[in-house]
C-alpha cells in the first residue's frame, strides 16, 4: 500500500514539474530581438513620415496631437476609473446586474466621446494634406488597420478594455 502511494505521489510530481517546464517563461518581457525589430520599424516609420509631410505640416500635427492628447485625458482617467469600478462591481460577492449595466453605459459614453475627439483630430489633420497626400493618407490608415486586427484608426487587435485603459 505505500509503495503505491508513493508512487502516485512521484508520477503526479513528474507530471506537475513536466508541465510547469512546458510553459513558456515569457512574462509580457519582449525578447531582445524584439526590442530591436520595433526599433528599427519606429525609425522606418520616422523617415516615411518626414519624407511625407512638410516641416510646417509636421508642426501642425505635432501641435494637434498635443491639444488632443490635453482633451482625451480627462476621458482616458474616467474610463480607467469606471473600469476599476466594473472590476469591483463584478467580483462582488452579490452583483448588482444593474449597476453593472450603467456602469457599462457610462463606460460607452465616455468611449464615445473619446472616439469623437480622435475623429475630429483625423479631420484637422486631413484638412492640412493636399490632394496627393490625402491619398497615400488615407491608404496607410487602411493599410494600418488591415494589419493590425482591422481597427480602422489604425489599433491593435487588443480587446477594447485593453486598448483604452491601457
Amino acid at each position: 500500500m505505500k509503495t503505491r502511494i508513493l508512487s502516485l505521489v512521484i508520477v503526479t510530481a513528474l507530471f506537475i514539474s513536466t508541465s510547469v517546464f512546458a510553459q513558456p517563461v515569457n512574462k509580457g518581457n519582449k525578447s531582445p530581438e524584439r526590442k530591436t525589430m520595433m526599433k528599427k520599424q519606429f525609425a522606418q516609420q520616422k523617415r516615411n513620415y518626414q519624407k511625407f509631410f512638410t516641416e510646417e505640416q509636421q508642426e501642425t500635427m505635432k501641435a494637434l496631437r498635443l491639444e488632443t492628447a490635453k482633451k482625451v485625458k480627462p476621458f482616458k482617467n474616467e474610463l480607467r476609473e469606471l473600469m476599476a469600478h466594473q472590476q469591483t462591481l463584478t467580483t462582488a460577492d452579490n452583483a448588482d446586474l444593474k449597476a453593472i449595466n450603467n456602469n457599462i453605459d457610462k463606460m460607452s459614453v465616455t468611449k464615445t466621446k473619446i472616439a469623437k475627439i480622435m475623429a475630429a483630430q483625423h479631420q484637422q489633420i486631413r484638412s492640412i494634406l493636399t490632394e496627393e497626400q490625402l491619398l497615400k493618407f488615407d491608404t496607410m490608415k487602411n493599410k494600418s488597420g488591415k494589419k493590425r486586427g482591422g481597427n480602422s484608426r489604425g489599433g491593435n487587435s487588443m480587446s477594447p478594455h485593453k486598448r483604452m485603459g491601457a
